[in-house]
């Protein structure tokens, strides 16, 4: 089969193949265009919902904190009885009705028990009685005074009055105490007008506490009246109107989740009555409820409305392909026909063939390209195998000048390691000489020649500087040999630590206190290489820092690390010179009159380095302390410039 038959057999194939998926998935894939749609109009209409049930609230719950926060109502909820008190206190409460949206007030006095109010649509416009504890009507009040929220909202109808309303009631403090309640409310009927009545179609909303108990409804058979008072289980809960167990989990963990993001809208599918909506639920903070919208999307958005769509979805893409494959078979699966026929004659040898007659345009230019590659190729061929070989040649002769170079620098660092061995041996022997002469000589004239000991203590000195500058050229060439050098085995490092502390406390004369690891210190290490690295940190430590005082080595555990300190009370380090002191022949400029090589710290990061490892200082007026931090499971270290 060519290859125009197998491009119909596919296009064709493809093409049913997709139009029948495309029938299949519209509805699938309308419901979802549905769901997202719908979700993204409940979140706008919640939020909408969320303004208008805040507008009327807001600002009397505002101006409810305003009036408990007036001193003159405190004075006098403090002293009912004191009739001046009183008559700035309801002056005081009257200047704020005016400016409240039922232009109403009630006020309940903790110590008495008697509830003020001003009702305008009461049965009492103005007055006061009592409030009894054992009275369910008043048990609002009580369960608000052990509540102490900020700010109480309720529904509930007030028979003394007449009225029924949502109920806003806000602590009355003096520091600490609770001398009662003040506050306002709205007409109920008036509040579920604005808030849950809407004429728009598929549309319906309802209020909730964080109980779930139901506050604000179109039918106000489902509000659940002094749920301020109830218990979670007394109260008329959303429960009763979801019909899945899932719905009504999902309502009261988006509640829970909202105390957390106030902010948020969260949405889902639930069953509400036995029909399914798309639920939104916005936190209103303010209030300490809240909105649930519940969106109709059989009314909202009709599927049906997609259907033609979907019908000229499909006649638009039949078209579109059957109008590519006819274009496909004449401008490009003739013409490169005819050239896949012009490649096989190549093959043969025939690098010019005779271009037939058929194609044009970007076709024909491509044949033609395609003989004048045939000419290209050739000769970048024959140009390529010959740069290829010369290329080769130069290799193979820069190979061999590297291998003369690596051999001769191999015989120079092993002639260089045997002249320092050489070197340090006879320079060690004249230098033991000379230190015990100076020694015997100081003994011998401790007491007739006190005037020689300057000279003498110069020459001890003389003789420690050369003696040190020999040990640490001796390590470092020995470092710089590379790996081989380097053999590493598995100890404790604790163990190793506190004996190389005994050994340098006895080398030095002074104390060194030695704290382990709490945790495990097993680390695999060359511990000549160790030992090498915390004798120079405990040497830098004995000499810069006051005679007598105290050193500590210290071993620290992680969970992939261990890290070796040693802390002394010099005289500290300048930050300019933290930076530099690990690099060769680095010493600190306001220390000249202490010996040293320059190489003790240097070869402190080598030995760190070679670990895969890392060394650091910290240093302050009062002293230095100087880490060394090895990985435990270093079994193979690697090499450092």
């Amino acid at each position: 089969m060519n290859l125009q038959s197998r491009f119909f057999l596919i296009v064709g194939s493809v093409s049913l193949f997709f139009l029948l998926v495309i029938w299949v998935a519209f509805y699938n894939a309308a419901e979802r265009l549905v769901e997202r749609l719908g979700a993204r109009f409940a979140e706008k209409q919640v939020l909408y919902d969320k303004t208008r049930t805040l507008q009327p609230l807001i600002s009397d719950v505002a101006l409810a904190r305003q009036m408990a926060q007036s001193p003159t109502i405190k004075a006098w909820a403090q002293d009912e009885k004191n009739p001046v008190l009183y008559e700035a206190a309801q002056a005081v409460l009257e200047q704020f009705r005016l400016n409240l949206h039922s232009q109403s007030y009630t006020v309940a006095v903790a110590r008495s028990g008697n509830y003020y109010f001003y009702e305008p649509r009461g049965k009492q416009a103005r007055g006061s009685y009592p409030l009894n504890p054992s009275d369910p009507a008043h048990a609002w009040f009580y369960a608000a005074l052990k509540k102490n929220q900020d700010v109480l909202l309720h529904v509930d109808e007030d028979k003394t009055l007449g009225v029924s309303k949502v109920w806003i009631n806000v602590p009355l403090r003096d520091g600490d105490t609770i001398l009662g309640t003040i506050g306002t409310g709205l007409d109920l009927d008036q509040f579920i007008n604005r808030v849950a009545d809407t004429s728009q179609p598929g549309i319906s909303n309802f209020l909730i506490n964080q109980d779930a108990a139901i506050q604000i409804s179109r039918d106000i058979n489902h509000i659940n009246f002094a749920s301020v008072a109830n218990s979670a289980a007394e109260q008329s809960s959303v429960d009763r109107l979801l019909s899945r167990p899932a719905d009504r989990n999902w309502i009261r963990s988006t509640i829970h989740e909202l105390q957390n993001e106030p902010s948020g809208v969260e949405t889902r599918f639930v069953r509400f009555a036995g029909k399914k909506y798309l639920a939104a639920v916005a936190a209103l903070p303010e209030l300490g409820w809240y909105d649930v919208t519940l969106l109709d999307l059989g009314v909202l958005l009709p599927q049906r409305d997609f259907l033609q769509i979907l019908g000229l979805s499909l006649l638009s893409i039949a078209s579109i392909l059957t109008i590519l494959a006819y274009s496909l078979h004449k401008l490009v699966l003739r013409p490169v026909g005819n050239l896949a026929a012009s490649a096989t004659r190549i093959e043969d040898s025939e690098f010019i063939p005779e271009p037939d007659e058929e194609g044009g345009g970007e076709i024909m230019a491509l044949k033609t390209r395609f003989r004048t590659m045939a000419h290209a190729v050739q000769q970048n061929q024959n140009t390529l195998t010959n740069a290829v070989e010369q290329r080769t040649q130069q290799l193979l002769d820069a190979q061999k000048i590297l291998t003369v170079a690596l051999d001769r620098e191999k015989k120079l660092r092993a002639t260089q390691a045997n002249l320092l061995y050489t070197m340090a041996h006879e320079v060690r022997r004249p230098l033991a000489v000379i230190g015990n002469t100076t020694q015997m000589l100081a003994i011998l004239t401790q007491a007739k020649q006190q005037e020689w000991k300057p000279r003498l203590d110069k020459i001890m000195g003389a003789v420690n500087r050369l003696s040190l500058l020999i040990t640490d050229l001796l390590d470092e060439d020995r470092l710089a040999m590379g790996l081989k050098a380097v053999q590493t085995r598995r100890g404790d490092l604790n163990a190793f630590c506190r004996d190389l502390a005994v050994t340098l406390s006895d080398r030095h004369g002074r104390v060194i206190r030695f704290e382990p690891a709490a945790a495990g210190a097993d680390l695999m290490a060359d511990w000549k290489l160790i030992s090498i690295a915390v004798g120079n940190l405990v040497d830098n430590a004995a000499k810069y820092s006051p005679p007598g005082s105290g050193i500590v080595l210290r071993v620290l555990a992680a969970d992939d690390t261990l890290s070796i300190e040693v802390i002394d009370t010099g005289p500290g380090i300048a930050p300019e010179s933290q930076q530099r002191i690990f690099e060769k022949f680095v010493r600190l400029e306001n220390q000249s009159g202490v010996s040293g090589s320059g190489l003790g710290l240097y070869l402190v990061m080598w030995v760190a380095e070679i670990h895969r490892g890392s060394a650091e200082v910290s240093s302050s007026e009062n002293g230095s302390t100087f880490r060394i931090h090895l990985p435990r499971g270093s079994a193979s270290p690697q090499s450092s410039s």
